[in-house]
This record gives C-alpha cells, structure tokens and sequence, in this order.
C-alpha cells in the first residue's frame, strides 16, 4: 500500500514507486485526491489528545521493540517482511549537530540488515523521523548516508523518511546544469497523517496496526472507538509481553484519547480487549503499591516504603516517558507520602509526563 502524498506536489513521472507495504498489493486511495472528501482530520487535531507529543521518543520506541516490523512496512519495496530470517544490527547516530533538519533535533535510526542465508548483501538503511516535513533538509540527508556508506564500508545504503504530519517536503535533490543531471536524489518517504487507517486495520504487522492512530480516519465517535479497538485487538494478539502491551497502549492514547461515551462504546464493540485492558492497568496500578509496601516492611520504616515506592514510580516513569531530567528527579526525591500515591495513580491516564503531577 503507498504511503500518501500531498496533493499540491507535483508527481514526478520518472519517479520511482513509492514504498508498498508487504501483503497488500495495491495502493489506498489518496485521501487528498480531488473528488473525493476527506476522511478525518490529522491525528494532531484529534480531540483528546495532548498538543504537546515526543515524536522522536515514540518513533525511537516503536523501532527499536519492532524492528523488523518497521522494515516490512517501511522498507516493503526492498522484499523484506515479516518472516524473514535476518538480522538487524542498529548502528550508531550521528552527534545531533549532524542530524537532518534545522534548528531542531530528529531522531535518527540507522540499522544494518544482514540475511542469515546469505541470499543477500547486507543493506544499511536509516529511518528519518520528520515530524514537520518542511524543515527537512535533502543535502543533509544525502551527506550524512554518504558519511555512513563510508563508515560501514558498503554502498547499500536506503534512507527512508517518515513524516508523523502532513506538509510540504523537498523529497528529491538534483545536481547538474541546464542539459546535464549527473546525480538524481529521490528518498523514499512517508506521510502518515495522510495515510487511511482503515487500510491497516487487520494487518499482522504489529507497528502498522499502533501507528493507525497516527493515520487518518473519519471523526464519528464509532470510527475513533475502531482504530483505537483495532489497535489494541493487534497489540494483545501480536504481543505476548503485558509490560510492552502497557507500552503500546500508552503510546496510543498520545495520539488517540477516547472520551466516557466512546469508552463505554468500547466496551460493548470490544468487551475481551477492554477487559484484558482493565486486568492490566488494575495489575500495573497494584504493582506500584505492592513494590512498595514490600520494600517499606522490609526496612521497617517509613522512609524504606517511602524509597520502595519511590523506585518503582521512577521505574514506571522511564517506562513510559523515557529518561527523566534533573528536576524531574528533584522533585521525586523531595515527594510525600500523598504526591507518590497521587502520582501513581495518574501516569497511565497522563499523556505526558507533565500531566502526571498536574492531574489529581
């Protein structure tokens, strides 16, 4: 299936075809095609969901759980899929001052594929996150897989870029004069605020099936409560862990929030998802207390239950949210007994690590 575009580019005819998504075999119509009525607005308009969202820290995580799940969707036009039998090494970053847009960091994922059979050469390919397309830089990009073509001693080499908005992008770089164009540079990418979600609603990918949330979708109560259920129908199926089932759920409501109606909607469409969801967040709210009522008898005092709990919030926290600054740590360690029982009992429902200790 092809990643959709935007209508006011102009298609490049010579182009090659855009990336397609194994096991599809056709492309979903382009929801930005005259004639036809746009289906939802972007995820980032979506009510519910916070404004403020880690794009980096998301598409890092998602990555680096589903690996081989990014490159059979990202990276389908190279014939690589789901059941092959490779191995795939990340490779080290380039400092930030290196990366591919201006003024602001992205994450980079670069990654070396290697076929166990030796049916093929090894090919590195680097995952570009671009969360506004148009701050993306094409020369930079072409610099820096020419810099890692070096450093790993090979020309196969693929840079994909993903964008989690739409927008406007320099998706190719020409170098020549007026009759003479010695180098064509077109990257492949993606625009997944464009692409229909319901297209990838049963698909056994497990990435493709979270990263609807980030697609688009019609804006009816019923159709936010399917992308949302068939996510979490394709998260309990694919994944066997409940802690990386906590994970993804949590990435999904960064982008998609239902409301008490929708949830209850849920409930009646989805009842064995909701209620594995119920078991799971009742099991990992009790964990938190548990950890730390243990740890507090174990030291016979206040302050060992205190420092139990403590440790197992700052556990849950990096869990969900990543690496936590100084003045997060600060204000952990200064926290009563109160704020750590209010703070444990917000994080799943926050969406960000700031609503954690403003929700109450």
């Amino acid at each position: 299936m092809s990643a959709s575009h935007d209508s006011d580019k102009t298609p490049n005819p010579q182009a090659p075809p855009d990336p397609i998504p194994e096991g599809t075999g056709q492309a979903p119509p382009n929801p930005d095609e005259p004639g036809r009525t746009p289906s939802a607005p972007a995820p980032a308009s979506a009510p519910g969901r916070a404004q403020a969202v880690d794009h980096d820290w998301v598409f890092k995580n998602l990555v680096q759980d589903y690996p081989q799940a990014a490159l059979a969707f990202f990276a389908a036009g190279e014939k690589i899929g789901l059941d092959d039998d490779i191995e795939i090494t990340f490779l080290g970053q380039e400092p930030p001052e290196e990366q591919m847009t201006e003024g602001k960091q992205i994450l980079d994922v670069p990654m070396r594929v290697r076929w166990r059979d030796g049916s093929r050469e090894d090919l590195v390919i680097l995952l570009e996150e671009e969360t506004i397309p148009s701050r993306f830089n094409p020369e930079r990009l072409l610099s820096y897989t020419v810099r890692v073509m070096r450093r790993e001693g090979t020309r196969r080499a693929l840079p994909i870029v993903i964008c989690l908005e739409r927008g406007k992008m320099e998706a190719q770089l020409s170098l020549g004069g007026d009759h003479l164009h010695p180098l064509q540079f077109r990257i492949p990418h993606w625009h997944l605020a464009s692409m229909d979600a319901a297209a990838y609603a049963e698909s056994p990918n497990i990435l493709a099936r979270i990263m609807t949330v980030m697609m688009r979708y019609p804006h009816t109560p019923e159709a936010r409560v399917r992308v949302y259920g068939q996510a979490w129908k394709g998260i309990l199926a694919l994944e066997p862990d409940p802690d990386r089932q906590i994970k993804q759920l949590g990435i999904m409501e960064l982008y998609l929030t239902l409301n008490t109606e929708e949830r209850q909607l849920l409930g009646q469409q989805y009842p064995q998802e909701k209620q594995r969801m119920n078991q799971l967040t009742a099991r990992w709210y009790e964990e938190g207390r548990i950890e730390g009522r243990q740890q507090g008898r174990l030291e016979g005092q206040q302050e060992g239950r205190l420092e139990g709990q403590l440790k197992t919030l700052v556990r849950q926290l990096t869990r969900r949210f990543g690496t936590l600054d100084k003045a997060t740590e600060a204000r952990l360690q200064g926290a009563t007994q109160g704020e750590l029982d209010r703070w444990t009992d917000s994080i799943l429902t926050a969406r960000t690590l700031e609503e954690v200790f403003r929700l109450q």
